[in-house]
C-alpha cells in the first residue's frame, strides 16, 4: 500500500494496528504524548474497519475530546447499543489489536461527535472513566471535563442512572472532589494526594495581592497561608519559548513576592506524585506554627464544601 510505504520512510518503528493499518512510533517520543498519538492512530484504524453504529467511549473518548488523561492505556474503547455480533476472526482482531467493546444503553443525550467521529458526550465520558479507571486517573478526566464545560448536574444524574453498576461509589466520590480550578493533570494529582494523606481539601487558584500585582497560587489553604506550586515539565519546555532560565527567574520572583505577603510555599513536581511521602511531610511542616485551630477550621470548611 502506498500509505504504508510513505510511513516506512519516516525515522520510526511501525506498529501494526489492524490488517492493512500501521502507525509510526518514534523511539525518542515523550512516552505520554506517544501513547496518545498511538491511541488516536488505533481510533483511525478501528473507525475505517467498522461497519456498525458505535461510539468511541471511556478513555478513548477523553482523548478525542482533547481532555487530560493519566496513565492512558494503549487500547481503544467502543460503545454500541446491542451485543456485538462479531465473527470469530473479528473477535480475535479486537483482542490482538487492543479494542474493547461495551454493550449498553446510550441515550441521544449521551452521544456526541469529535473531529467527525462519533463519541460519547463529555458528561458520559467523565462518568464512564470515573467508574472504570483508578481514582487518580478518573479525577484527572473529571477535572478536565468540568473545565471543558461539562454540566456537573448532568454528570451527577448519569451517575444516579448507573446505580447498581460497577464503580458507582467511586464515581460519586470523584465528582465530589472534582475541581475546575486545576490547570494541569499534575495539579489534580497533587490535590488528590494531599486529600488522601489526610490534609484538608485545598482551594485552587488562590489570588494573592503582591508587590508585583495580583498573583495566583496553584492550590493551598488561604486561612493558613500555605500554598502549593506544581512544577510541570511543560512550564520549562514548551511554554518557555526557548528560555527556561528566564521562566525560572520569573518563578523565583513570583514566589518571593507571594512569600512577602506571609505565605509559605511548598513546590511539587512529578517525582512527588510518584513518591509523595516526603512532599506530604513538607506540607505538614509548613503548617507548623500556624496553629491547630487554623488547620481544623480549614478541614471543617473542606467538609462543608
Amino acid at each position: 500500500m502506498p500509505e504504508v510505504e510513505r510511513l516506512a520512510e519516516v525515522d520510526a518503528e511501525l506498529t501494526r494496528l489492524r490488517p492493512g493499518f500501521y502507525a509510526p512510533v518514534s523511539p525518542g517520543a515523550v512516552e505520554a504524548r506517544a501513547r496518545r498519538e498511538l491511541v488516536l492512530a488505533r481510533v483511525v484504524a478501528a473507525w475505517r474497519s467498522l461497519d456498525s453504529d458505535v461510539w468511541f467511549s471511556h478513555e478513548t473518548a477523553a482523548v478525542l475530546h482533547g481532555m487530560w488523561t493519566y496513565r492512558l492505556a494503549d487500547r481503544v474503547h467502543l460503545t454500541q447499543l446491542y451485543p456485538p455480533q462479531v465473527r470469530r476472526e473479528d473477535d480475535s482482531w479486537d483482542h490482538r489489536f487492543l479494542v474493547t467493546r461495551h454493550w449498553t444503553r446510550l441515550p441521544e443525550r449521551d452521544r456526541d461527535e469529535a473531529g467527525g467521529v462519533p463519541v460519547t458526550s463529555l458528561e458520559r465520558t467523565a462518568v464512564d472513566c470515573a467508574r472504570t479507571l483508578s481514582s487518580e486517573s478518573a479525577l484527572v478526566v473529571m477535572d478536565c471535563a468540568l473545565r471543558h464545560g461539562a454540566d456537573r448536574s448532568l454528570v451527577r444524574r448519569i451517575i444516579d442512572e448507573s446505580r447498581g453498576k460497577r464503580g458507582v461509589v467511586q464515581a460519586r466520590r470523584v465528582l465530589e472532589i472534582a475541581d475546575t480550578g486545576a490547570e494541569s493533570p499534575g495539579e489534580t494529582l497533587t490535590r488528590y494526594g494531599l486529600i488522601e494523606a489526610g490534609l484538608p481539601r485545598p482551594t485552587t487558584q488562590i489570588p494573592v495581592l503582591t508587590s508585583l500585582g495580583p498573583r495566583w497560587v496553584d492550590l493551598g489553604w488561604p486561612a493558613a497561608r500555605v500554598g502549593i506550586e506544581f512544577d510541570g515539565e511543560v512550564k520549562y519546555t514548551e511554554l518557555a519559548d526557548g528560555d527556561p532560565d528566564e521562566i525560572r527567574r520569573r518563578e523565583r520572583a513570583r514566589q518571593h513576592a507571594i512569600e512577602e505577603e506571609g505565605w509559605r510555599i511548598v513546590r511539587s513536581g512529578w517525582p512527588d506524585i510518584d513518591h509523595p511521602h516526603a512532599f506530604h511531610v513538607r506540607v505538614w511542616r509548613a503548617f507548623a506554627g500556624r496553629g491547630q485551630l487554623v488547620l481544623s477550621s480549614e478541614a471543617g470548611a473542606a467538609r462543608r464544601a
